[in-house]
């Protein structure tokens, strides 16, 4: 029997994801940075010179490891629009499945954010009455086709569920 093929094979995530997370978690982890250490090596550098050394090293093993998360997450990254139930997977450290039955499917939408609009990738949110959807239940890292194609998948699977 041949294997069936998913959605993600069908629709992959754009390699330009791994970027553009690893460049927002950067800048996050600079701003951080920033913000903390930054005035503690101005202000005590002479009585906390090891601890702040120590302080540098990690954040340069963050900045060095960061891209190699970001591709293993996005190596581990599944999704699935099956006949009955829309699949997504994600998480390196802390895998989490979310698992929707499109007859409590209540939004279905594309959208980007800056970073997004810089790398032209899409995300495709799908929401239901629940908070949990908010937060776990989008595809990420799509292009603009892709993005349309999924979107259109779920509403047909949520239309045909009506109709029955």
């Amino acid at each position: 029997m041949p294997e069936k093929i998913t959605t993600i094979q069908q629709y992959p995530l754009e390699k330009r994801k791994v970027v553009k997370k690893t460049i927002n978690a950067i800048i996050g982890w600079s701003i951080l940075f920033l913000i903390i250490f930054l005035p503690l090596h101005i202000f005590l550098f002479q009585i906390y010179s090891n601890l702040l050394i120590i302080v540098d090293i990690i954040f340069a093993l963050i900045i060095i490891i960061e891209p190699i998360y970001q591709y293993w997450y996005y190596k581990t990254y599944f999704y699935d629009v099956r006949s009955d139930f829309l699949a997504i997977k994600k998480g390196v450290i802390m895998p989490r499945e979310t698992i929707l039955n499109y007859d409590k499917i209540q939004d279905v939408y594309m959208d980007q954010d800056l970073l997004d609009r810089i790398f032209n990738l899409w995300d495709v949110h799908v929401s239901t009455a629940t908070t949990m959807s908010g937060a776990q239940a989008h595809i990420d890292g799509v292009n603009h086709d892709n993005a349309i194609a999924i979107r259109d998948l779920i509403l047909l699977k949520i239309r045909k569920g009506k109709k029955k």
